[in-house]
């Protein structure tokens, strides 16, 4: 039997107030939250409307150049040396342009310019038009006219400017033939607008440690506590030798030449020289004087002088005989470095000729060409190579030397 269902509907007034109050609320929910939307959309659209001005200020460059085939470069102008300006920019790092390709330039630093003929003048702005500096109130400056930007004292001519290096080689070896090695070289160069002074020295040492079986008084071995026969060890020195070179120059009215002179003072102790002093007058002038190609050459006269070491006859019967050298020779020197790679890699070059015109066979040539890895915080390491050839060393001694080192050290 089937159970009845009904199915009714039924008004109250309760219901009707709570489903007025339920809209009210969803009401007021909504406007709170489009209040709410429309007051984070206001806030973050200031905030980026400010980073976008931020952005865009910190983005602008102060500098725009226009070159002569109409390409446009956006920078920073952080030197002006040589007929180059040297630009910072933000994809390309630093681009060196040479200011006879300059169209336009127009930078809002303030900048100082120098005159090769030592004129200064302080810019709260810069522009470069077509080969011209343009000045306010002044005669407008020719681009081939100026020396530096933001010059230093001693470009001013007040003072000297540092620059040098100390590096060093240092090598133990052990095995069958135990080798301890020690090289070190220095360079120091005060550079003023007169003139320019320059030292430089090395030194190198090596030494063999030499095992000597040991006998005692009657001829037999000597045994450790091992039953083996006991040795002794001594280090013998192989290679010991040092030189300083002190070097002052003096500008010409033309800057690329120069008048000089030169004092070298050296000993080898294993070539029998005691000591071998040079001095004397030259000519030089700067062949290559750009930022990537600097090359010096050097023509005069030195007197040399030689003092070998003095040996017993019963020891060294040949060096005993060597007679203390004295010549005037003619000097040649060539000084050169060169970047490759935009300065990631330095080559140089440095050598000296005395050639004893009295006799050829009697000349010292010294070669010592490398290349320099500069690295960070002003370290570096470098592989070089010298040959070293005394046509004055004692009878008996070898004439030639020739080396390969790598180096490490520092330069300011």
């Amino acid at each position: 039997m089937g159970v009845p269902i009904h199915y009714g509907l039924a008004y109250s007034p309760a219901y009707k107030n709570t489903r007025s109050k339920a809209m009210t609320m969803s009401t007021l929910r909504i406007h709170s939250i489009l209040f709410l939307g429309l007051l984070s959309g206001l806030f973050h659209f200031s905030v980026w409307a400010s980073d976008d001005t931020v952005v865009s200020a910190a983005e602008s460059p102060p500098a725009r150049i226009v070159l002569m085939d109409q390409s446009v470069i956006w920078g920073e102008v952080i030197d002006i040396r040589e007929g180059e300006v040297v630009v910072e920019t933000q994809w390309l790092g630093e681009v060196s342009i040479d200011l006879t390709a300059i169209m336009l330039l127009e930078s809002d630093q303030e900048i100082e310019l120098l005159t090769k003929d030592q004129n200064k003048f302080a810019l709260s702005s810069l522009q470069v038009v077509e080969g011209v500096v343009v000045l306010e109130d002044k005669e407008n400056l020719a681009v081939d006219e100026l020396y530096v930007a933001n010059p230093e004292d001693w470009e001013e001519g007040r003072g000297y400017s540092l620059e040098g290096r100390v590096t060093s080689a240092v090598e133990f070896l052990r095995g069958n033939t135990p080798t301890d090695q020690f090289n070190a070289d220095f360079e120091t160069i005060l550079r003023s607008q007169r003139d320019r002074i320059t030292f430089r020295g090395d030194y190198a040492e090596t030494s063999a440690v030499v095992l000597s079986p040991e006998y005692d008084a009657l001829g037999e071995p000597v045994l450790d506590d091992n039953g083996d026969q006991a040795v002794t060890k001594t280090s013998t020195p192989t290679i010991d030798n040092w030189a300083i070179v002190g070097k002052y120059d003096y500008f010409l009215s033309n800057s690329q030449n120069y008048l000089g002179v030169n004092l070298g003072v050296n000993a080898d102790r294993f070539a029998d020289i005691e000591r071998r002093a040079y001095i004397g007058p030259y000519f030089g002038r700067k062949l290559f004087v750009d930022k990537t190609y600097q090359l010096d050459a050097e023509l005069g006269l030195s007197y040399v002088e030689t003092d070998f070491i003095e040996r017993d006859y019963d020891d060294d019967p040949v060096a005993a005989n060597s007679p203390d050298n004295y010549f005037t020779g003619i000097n040649l020197n060539f000084t050169g470095e060169t970047e490759l790679f935009d300065g990631a890699l330095n080559l140089y070059l440095r050598q000296t000729n005395i050639l004893n015109v009295s006799d050829m066979d009697k000349s010292i040539y010294r070669t010592t060409f490398g290349l320099r890895f500069p690295l960070l915080l002003g370290l570096e390491v470098a592989a070089e190579a010298s040959a070293d050839y005394d046509g004055g060393a004692a009878p008996g001694k070898e004439k030639l030397d020739e080396a390969v080192r790598f180096r490490i050290g520092y330069n300011w």
